[in-house]
């Protein structure tokens, strides 16, 4: 491919990228932003949790700080680090990431590619794959307790929804994560992401 031939893909792929809807950013281990999309832009500047602060990816409540920062310190160290989950008003933002290069300032300078969601959003565009039930040797129960959490839905709406006791749900909780083998919502849904599909 001719050196003019790469140049003006790179700019078509950016400027292509740029106009994604979805937000795109590009932080490293610090949370240091260096770069975003027009959608991640406009996510940061009238989202009500994750925000940019002194050049950084930042949220604003304590307990989903910490969850980002973790985030940030072990993506794509394995299948249940590439996501993380940020509890946000009726809702949560999804943040899935992975390596993609380094800056050359050692381990922090190591860039992440993320792309954030709501979990409304997310979740209402497809639907995990009825495969799961066969291969995890779900019940009918749990595979409709999983629908519901892949749905976004958490624990008391799950209960309301399907009229069964919290308890209920919860015990069938802690058998899809023993099932599966994850000890997370988190690491569940970055375990189950192969098997969604379009709706």
């Amino acid at each position: 491919m001719a050196e003019g031939s790469i140049a003006d893909g790179e700019s078509i792929f950016a400027s292509w990228v740029d106009a994604d809807p979805i937000p795109h950013a590009i932080i490293d281990r610090s949370l240091r932003l260096h770069w975003q999309n027009r959608a991640a832009t406009a996510l940061l500047q009238h989202s009500s949790e994750l925000q940019e602060q002194d050049g950084r990816l930042f949220a604003l409540q304590p307990e989903n700080h910490a969850r980002l920062k973790l985030f940030a310190a072990h993506a794509g160290s394995d299948a249940s680090s590439s996501m993380v989950i940020l509890p946000v008003a009726d809702d949560y933002l999804i943040l899935r990431g992975r390596p993609i290069g380094a800056s050359g300032r050692g381990e922090q300078g190591e860039q992440i590619g993320i792309m954030f969601f709501s979990a409304k959003h997310f979740i209402d565009q497809s639907i995990v794959s009825g495969d799961v039930k066969d291969i995890y040797r779900l019940t009918n129960g749990e595979y409709k307790i999983l629908s519901a959490m892949m749905s976004g839905m958490n624990a008391e709406q799950i209960s309301g929804n399907l009229e069964i006791s919290l308890e209920t749900v919860r015990t069938h909780i802690r058998r899809i994560y023993s099932k599966t083998g994850v000890r997370s919502r988190e690491a569940l849904f970055a375990q189950l992401q192969p098997f969604k599909i379009l709706a």
